[in-house]
C-alpha cells in the first residue's frame, strides 16, 4: 500500500470541470490509485502562473467535484483515517492565490489542511527557489506558519528556496513535511535536497518524501533503480523512519510526461514494492516507507 505526499489531482480535477467533464475522481483517477495500491495522499491544488480560473470558483469546483466521489474519497480533517475509501488531505500547492489570514481560515474552515506557502515564485509570503536568494519568510509569511501551527496545518517546505526553508524551521514550532523532493547530492536539481535541509527536517521529526519526477531523479537515466538510489542515501543516514513518497504523477496532466521511463503513472507504484525487496529492504522497511510513516505524521499534526 502507499500514501501519496504529493498529487496534483486538485488541478486536474479543475481543468476537466471547467471542461464540463463529470466524474472525474471515479472515472480517470480512481482506476489508476487502485491498481497501484494508493490508500490515499495529499491533493493539491496549484495555482501560480497563470491561474486557470478565479481561485475561490477553483475551490468550489473541487469541493463540488469531491462532494460527488465521496462514495470513494474520505477528506481527513483531523486523525480520523479510515480503511475503505481514499484517504486524502486537501493541499494547496503555492499560496500566491491566497489574500491574506482570513482567506486561508476560510479555506481551513473549507477543508484544506496542507500548504506550501510558495511554488517556485516569490509572493507576498516567503520566496520560492526561483525567487531572490536573499529573501525569505515576510511579516506575512510568519503569521502564515503560526496560524497553520495553531490551527493543525501540514506546512510543506517543497518548492521554497533556501532561506525560506530556514526561516520556516526556525518559526515552527512543529514538525514540517518537505512532500516532492529528492537528494541533491545525487541529482543537483534546484528543487532537491541538500544533506543540510535533509538533517534539519529530521531534526524536527519531519518528513521527506522522494518524487518520481525524471528530473530530480535522474534526468538521463529515469528508472525504478535511479530512485532507490536516493532511498538508499537515506537509509544510510538511518533515516528510513521520516522517509515517504511523494510521486508528484504527470500522466493526466501532459502527454509530455515527467516521470520515470518504469513509473509512468499511479497505476505502476506496485513495481516499487518488487524493487525495494530486490534491495533487500524488509517487509517492515517498506510499509514504513509506503504509508506508515505518513500516516504516522498526519496524525500526529491533525
Amino acid at each position: 500500500m502507499f500514501f501519496d505526499m504529493h498529487s496534483d489531482i486538485l488541478y486536474d480535477i479543475v481543468i476537466k470541470k471547467l471542461d464540463n467533464k463529470k466524474h472525474i475522481v471515479k472515472d480517470f483517477h480512481l482506476p489508476q490509485l487502485l491498481k497501484g495500491k494508493i490508500i490515499g495522499g495529499i491533493w493539491n491544488y496549484y495555482s501560480d502562473i497563470t491561474p486557470l480560473c478565479n481561485f475561490d470558483q477553483a475551490i468550489g469546483l473541487i469541493l463540488e467535484e469531491l462532494e460527488d466521489a465521496k462514495d470513494y474519497v474520505h477528506l481527513v480533517q483531523k486523525n480520523d483515517i479510515i480503511s475503505n475509501k481514499l484517504n486524502i488531505i486537501l493541499g494547496l500547492e503555492s499560496l500566491k492565490q491566497v489574500n491574506g489570514l482570513n482567506h486561508l481560515r476560510n479555506l481551513y474552515d473549507l477543508g484544506f489542511r496542507h500548504a506550501m506557502l510558495t511554488w517556485n515564485e516569490q509572493n507576498k509570503f516567503a520566496t520560492g527557489v526561483l525567487g531572490s536568494e536573499n529573501r525569505g519568510l515576510s511579516e506575512s509569511g510568519i503569521e502564515i506558519i503560526e496560524f497553520m501551527n495553531k490551527n493543525n496545518m501540514i506546512i510543506d517546505v517543497s518548492h521554497a528556496n533556501k532561506k525560506t526553508f530556514f526561516d520556516i524551521l526556525k518559526v515552527s514550532n512543529k514538525p514540517v513535511i518537505a512532500s516532492h523532493s529528492n537528494v541533491y547530492q545525487l541529482c543537483n536539481h534546484v528543487r532537491n535536497l541538500s544533506e543540510e535541509q535533509i538533517i534539519e527536517i529530521t531534526k524536527k521529526n519531519g518528513l521527506i518524501g522522494l518524487t518520481a519526477v525524471k528530473g530530480f531523479v535522474n534526468p538521463n537515466e529515469p528508472t525504478i533503480s535511479n530512485f532507490l538510489n536516493h532511498l538508499d542515501y537515506l537509509k544510510d543516514l538511518n533515516l528510513l523512519n521520516q522517509t515517504a513518497f511523494g510521486f508528484d504523477f504527470m500522466d493526466y496532466l501532459s502527454p509530455k510526461n515527467g516521470n520515470l521511463s518504469d513509473l509512468a503513472s499511479a497505476e505502476f507504484t506496485y513495481r516499487l514494492e518488487e524493487a525495494m525487496l530486490n534491495r533487500n529492504y524488509s517487509v517492515e522497511e517498506i510499509n514504513n516507507i509506503s504509508h506508515n510513516n505518513a500516516l504516522r505524521i498526519i496524525k500526529t499534526l491533525l
